[in-house]
């Protein structure tokens, strides 16, 4: 693993590189949950008006790890149609609807319902409504119909609810050590205006959540079994751990043979130290020479330690040599990476289960897995989802500016690809 790197995977390893990562879904695969630490900067943090920037972890085999931003993918899924003004949307609305069940509203001599007056001016909810449909009625419309879509498509689990509010206390613990207002830090941090409490936060990302739930379960769903089954075959293996020691090649050696040669003869020195080990000694030793020895900083102190990776995103030769190995055997020769030289002690392994008994964990692994790969599929799922549902607008201006913003938003993402 390179040096100098000061990422963090899920067993609190450095990593070498910066990920976008995803809360998975995932229940029994080889997956395992990220605690989620207190954020501790070290001066006070100024808040500004931007987004949240994505943190990629890449390890030796490169294993993604959940929640390195724990909100990100919310704020994607509120992508879909762009929310804004929410708050003031929600309080015209909430007038309308008041209006509407008032039993005692004035009304013009048209029977149109009045809901306010200036210097004998009347303004009625036609009026309302026409204004609110031509500014962000859309957006609320929309979120409203995915809002009921979701509910009726996702039930949510304790682990859901224990998520959500994984993510409010992070940040939450990020506004209070930048000594700034809650309210204030998630509307220009994060982007979310109109909320002010932690509750109401809650509740904006439980519903935001529930909606990604809902079109990953609709792209499970609709994908073939022949498809699923292969990318089980493809990315779900055994789940290794090991000890290793990497030998870096210096790129920056200006005879690059002479240099990879040096690595791999200090490897076969270390190996042949090994050999020189009584059975019983062999992986105290081998924690003593990756102390000593391996330029992989994420593991080293551990002696080397890797724990609990998979063949999905492993380099395929690091991968390969261990999957050879027994519990207690080590490469008696050095294994050449994209990294450098590795000499691997296998530790354990446990066999990955059957694709019958983890078929849903499958079904939402690769549904999340396409969403990363397609920006513009949130969006085309949830058009396609809420017509399943048969999703009828009958305002004209309405339809129109769906149709208009579905496209918009289709073409943005592509682009942005």
């Amino acid at each position: 693993m390179p040096k100098n790197t000061n990422e963090k995977n899920s067993k609190g390893k450095k990593t070498n590189k910066a990920s976008t990562v995803k809360k998975s879904e995932t229940k029994k695969t080889q997956v395992k949950k990220v605690e989620t630490k207190k954020v501790q900067p070290k001066e006070k943090v100024e808040v500004k008006e931007t987004e949240v920037k994505s943190v990629e972890v890449e390890t030796i085999p490169e294993r993604k790890e959940e929640k390195s931003e724990l909100l990100n993918n919310i704020k994607n899924s509120m992508n879909t149609l762009s929310i804004v003004v929410i708050c003031i949307a929600v309080v015209l609305l909430g007038a309308l609807i008041y209006v509407v069940n008032t039993k005692r509203v004035p009304k013009t001599s048209n029977g149109d319902e009045i809901i306010a007056t200036i210097n004998g001016k009347e303004f009625t909810a036609d009026d309302l409504y026409e204004a609110l449909k031509e500014g962000s009625g859309i957006n609320e419309l929309v979120n409203i119909i995915d809002n009921y879509i979701a509910d009726k498509e996702v039930t949510v689990t304790d682990d859901d609810k224990a998520y959500v509010q994984e993510v409010v206390d992070y940040y939450k613990d990020y506004a209070d050590y930048s000594q700034v207002d809650f309210a204030t830090f998630i509307a220009n941090y994060i982007g979310i205006p109109g909320v002010e409490t932690e509750d109401e936060f809650y509740d904006y990302v439980l519903k935001d959540y529930m909606k990604r739930l809902a079109i990953i379960k609709f792209i499970g769903d609709e994908t073939s079994e022949d498809v699923l089954k292969k990318y089980y075959d493809d990315n779900y293996s055994d789940t290794q751990t090991v000890r290793h020691i990497l030998i870096e090649v210096d790129s920056d050696a200006e005879d690059q043979e002479k240099a990879d040669k040096e690595a791999y003869d200090k490897a076969v020195k270390l190996i042949k130290e090994l050999n020189e080990t009584s059975s019983k000694k062999l992986e105290s030793k081998f924690e003593e020479l990756a102390k000593n020895n391996s330029d992989d900083t994420g593991t080293y102190a551990n002696g080397g330690l890797f724990e609990n990776f998979n063949k999905k995103g492993t380099d395929e030769a690091f991968w390969n040599a261990s999957l050879k190995l027994k519990d207690g055997e080590y490469t008696k020769e050095p294994v050449k990476s994209s990294y450098g030289y590795h000499i691997i002690l296998k530790v354990s392994s446990t066999p990955v289960e059957e694709y019958k008994d983890i078929k849903d964990d499958v079904k939402r692994d690769f549904a999340e897995n396409q969403l990363s790969e397609d920006s513009a599929l949130f969006t085309k799922k949830w058009d396609e989802l809420r017509k399943q549902y048969k999703l009828s607008i009958k305002d004209d201006f309405m339809k129109s500016a769906y149709e208009k913003t579905i496209k918009n938003a289709t073409n943005v993402e592509e682009e942005d690809e």
